[in-house]
Order: structure tokens, then C-alpha cells, then sequence
């Protein structure tokens, strides 16, 4: 009997798709059982996956972990593993940027089984009855503040971690894929991309600035005061009849015009722990768990936002989650994806620190970004 461990992140999106896939799996594989534990979502955007490696076989992991993990050797390389059929097949079957996401120096470090970027939500129900339509583009979202009827508000997730998220997707819209260049946040962008942030927060819900996505998505559907927000990681969990006293729809978050670019790339990655003895049997599940059939099946019917096409375009899984994914593909379509380098992870989480501790002092925008890149230059003379 081989028993591999695994670690997902507390939510039922995060555990319930993989915990039915892996009894599916031992029906077919009865010499194989695989165990989960979780971890709440901030451990799966900030822990090191050097805590986990020697506990877990199977680890769910965010793309930017991908050079820290081939810098340090902590996860398995799965191409060698996967026929050139399969690598064609999974990389067909990306929603957007998803599968790229996880290679490193063309080392490939885990399949993509979850999709997401930041889009927004919306209470159809009450656009429709004050005869509101959401915002487009960063001028339509600033008018939109001044049709929002009293009693109702714009909430927008902007905790630390989000904060950070939304604040490189104005970067990548105002100044494009590269205002990251040499290891240094282009100051013009980020100077615009706070400004931007401090004029939202004029207008936002007052606890915008302590919120995470899943409170938004939990206050918007079970009160009717929050109606929008413009930038927040979707779950297709709230667009699904009886998850929630209320139904929560999702579109395109607002763009900038004069940049192709949408928001930034979220999404789950299944790897394998360089620590793990059954590596053959651990890489043939995380396959299995991203094979299109699969996550167009099992995995979205439990709770699951697949990191496959095909369950992005089935007529069934729209039909299941009212359109959330042929809403939001676009965005997906055009995610800008983080920086991967080795420190990068220690930057993102220090950085959202500093940003969110100085919007909330109303530091100078320039005077943050400096600030900022003083202590990317920082983290970066400490790795290796």
C-alpha cells in the first residue's frame, strides 16, 4: 500500500474537488490512497513550501513559489515524467497563462488544476433594479461611484495580500507586462497605481482596506448592501444556486484601454515534494486530477474552478455557475503573471506590508515606491 499525503487550502474549493478525485483515483489505483490536510489561504499565498516538503507528497502551490522551488531543489521536475502527448495536451488546455505559469528555467514544477485572476462580482439583482450596468474601464468605474444609490455600497479587497494583487494589475494596466525591470517597480507606474488606489478608497465600503475576497463574497451574498466590486480573485462557488442565500454574478474587472493587459494571474498548481518516495504514483495523480475529463467532471461538479479549458467553455459547468466562466475567460485570457525569481515570494509578502501600512497613513505615493524597491534591492542581496 502506498499512502501519500497531501496539503490543500481551506476553502471548499480548495479541498472538496481534490478529496473526491482522490477516491476516485484509489477506486481505479486500489494500491494507492491519498490523504489531505489544509491550510488557511494566506499559508498558501505566504509559507514557504520548505515547511512542507518533508510532511506532504502532493502540495497546492501559487506560480511565483516556481524559482524559489528550482533554486532550493523542493519540488519534482514533472516533465520527465509526462509524455510529450500529455505536456501537448495540458498546455492546449490552459486557461490563459495557467500552465506556463508553473515552469521555471523549462522545468516544469506542477499541473494547473484551479484558474483565476482578480475579475468583479456583482448583485445582478440589484443592478437590474436601480437600473445600473458594472463599469468597463477605469473611467466608467469612477463614474459608477456617483450612481451608487444610497444604502448600497462598492467594496473592494484590499487586506495586505490583496492590496499587493491589486497594485501590480494597475501597474500592468497603466504601464504594461514589463514596469518590473531589473528587479525594480517602474516608479512612474506605481506612483499612478497608489494614487489610483487612494481615489478608490474615497469611495469604497470603510472596511475595503481590512477585507479579503471571501468576506466580500460571503457580505455580498448574504446582505444586500454591497452591490459591486471591480477587483477581486472570483469563485465560481457564490455564481452556483444554493451555496449562499443570495446569487453573486462575475464579469471582466475594469481595464485600462491603452493596455491589452487584464489583471493579475492567480490559480492553483498541484506539484510533487522533491521528499517524496512514490514520485511515479504522485505524478500520475496530479495528471489524472488535471485531465480535462476530469475537471470538467468530478472536479467542477465538487465545488472545483478548474484550471482546464474545456470546463471553462462546457456548456454544463456555465450552466452550473451562471455563466461565471464564459464572463470572465477574457480576463483570464489576458492575466499578467508575476515575476517567479528566488526572493520574489519574501518581496510580495513584505511589500504588501509596507503598501498597505502606508495607504493607511496616506504616506506619498512617491515616497512608497521608493520605499519599495529599497527593500526588493534588500530581500534580493539575502538570496543564496
Amino acid at each position: 500500500m502506498i499512502e501519500l499525503r497531501g496539503i490543500a487550502w481551506d476553502h471548499p474549493r480548495g479541498y472538496e474537488p481534490l478529496i473526491k478525485l482522490s477516491e476516485k483515483y484509489s477506486e481505479l489505483n486500489p494500491a494507492v490512497q491519498i490523504k489531505w490536510d489544509v491550510r488557511s489561504l494566506k499559508e498558501f499565498g505566504d509559507m514557504p513550501i520548505e515547511d512542507l516538503i518533508e510532511r506532504y507528497d502532493l502540495l497546492t502551490i501559487d506560480h511565483p513559489y516556481m524559482g524559489q522551488a528550482h533554486e532550493n531543489k523542493l519540488l519534482r521536475d514533472l516533465k520527465p515524467y509526462l509524455s510529450s502527448y500529455l505536456l501537448n495536451e495540458h498546455s492546449k488546455q490552459s486557461v490563459g497563462p495557467g500552465f506556463q505559469s508553473y515552469f521555471f528555467d523549462d522545468h516544469l514544477y506542477a499541473l494547473p488544476i484551479d484558474a483565476a485572476a482578480l475579475v468583479a462580482a456583482y448583485r445582478k439583482d440589484l443592478l437590474e433594479r436601480h437600473q445600473l450596468t458594472f463599469p468597463e474601464t477605469w473611467a466608467e468605474l469612477k463614474h459608477f461611484y456617483t450612481l451608487v444609490p444610497t444604502g448600497h455600497a462598492v467594496a473592494w479587497p484590499l487586506c495586505p495580500t490583496d492590496l499587493w494583487c491589486s497594485f501590480l494589475t494597475l501597474c500592468a494596466q497603466s504601464a504594461g507586462r514589463d514596469f518590473i525591470r531589473d528587479f525594480k517597480v517602474n516608479e512612474k507606474a506605481g506612483i499612478i497605481a497608489l494614487d489610483e488606489l487612494k481615489f478608490h478608497l474615497e469611495y469604497l465600503h470603510p472596511d475595503s482596506i481590512h477585507w479579503n475576497p471571501i468576506q466580500i463574497l460571503d457580505r455580498m451574498s448574504d446582505e444586500d448592501e454591497i452591490i459591486y466590486s471591480p477587483y477581486l480573485f472570483g469563485y465560481s462557488n457564490y455564481s452556483r444556486e444554493g451555496y449562499a442565500s443570495k446569487l453573486v454574478h462575475f464579469a471582466n474587472s475594469p481595464q485600462n484601454p491603452q493596455q491589452d493587459i487584464s489583471t493579475i494571474l492567480g490559480g492553483v498548481g498541484l506539484a510533487v515534494s522533491a521528499h517524496c518516495e512514490a514520485t511515479k504514483e504522485a505524478v500520475d495523480f496530479a495528471n489524472y486530477v488535471a485531465h480535462p475529463e476530469n475537471q470538467e467532471g468530478a472536479y467542477l461538479q465538487h465545488a472545483g474552478q478548474p484550471g482546464s479549458l474545456k470546463a471553462w467553455e462546457s456548456e454544463q459547468g456555465n450552466a452550473l455557475c451562471h455563466n461565471f466562466f464564459r464572463d470572465t475567460l477574457a480576463t483570464l485570457e489576458k492575466a499578467y503573471v508575476r515575476p517567479q525569481h528566488p526572493g520574489w515570494n519574501n518581496f510580495q509578502e513584505q511589500g504588501a506590508d509596507l503598501l498597505h501600512e502606508g495607504l493607511i497613513k496616506n504616506q506619498p505615493s512617491d515616497t512608497l515606491i521608493k520605499q519599495l524597491n529599497e527593500l526588493y534591492k534588500t530581500i534580493l542581496q539575502h538570496v543564496g
